[in-house]
């Protein structure tokens, strides 16, 4: 089961780099050079891509387990890319001591929510998983945020009211 797992995230990790790297060939090409920020966006972009691929196809939806899918991958994808952008303006070297702090604290702040909205948009998905595939997915869905702790301690809660 191991090796299947592997073989699986390698393969949705070769795709996106090949992907990506043709946005990047492509854009390289052309008259316009992206900045260091849109670069960024874009690699964070196509590992949240890779990473859902891989934990997709780990799960082994059924079709019914399929219609969930659309909610919870969208709700990783918006917050990577608020993480992203939130990680930027912290990094970008023109905010004061204080200013960076209070980025830090917002950051944090919005990360929290996020997670909560990750965790709701997950719950139907969640329910409707096997035992095997709940397994899969604490495993695997808590590498898609950096609160990683939060985001297994989360999901096991919604399995433990789920018992209920």
């Amino acid at each position: 089961m191991k090796r299947t797992l592997l073989r699986s995230l390698a393969a949705g990790a070769a795709a996106a780099l090949s992907a990506s790297g043709f946005t990047i060939t492509a854009a390289a090409q052309s008259d316009e050079k992206p900045s260091h920020a849109e670069l960024v966006q874009r690699w964070a972009e196509a590992g949240i891509d890779t990473q859902l691929k891989g934990l997709k196809s780990s799960l082994r939806l059924t079709a019914d387990q399929d219609k969930d899918w659309a909610a919870f991958e969208s709700a990783v994808k918006d917050a990577e890319k608020a993480r992203v952008l939130a990680l930027q303006k912290e990094q970008s070297g023109n905010l004061s001591p204080m200013d960076l702090n209070v980025a830090k604290a917002e950051r944090i702040e919005q990360g929290q929510a996020d997670l909560e909205k990750i965790v709701d948009a997950a719950r139907p998905l969640y329910e409707s998983l096997d035992g095997a595939q709940k397994q899969k997915f604490v495993a695997l869905g808590r590498m898609l945020v950096p609160e990683r702790g939060q985001f297994a301690k989360e999901i096991r809660r919604l399995g433990a009211h789920g018992a209920e």
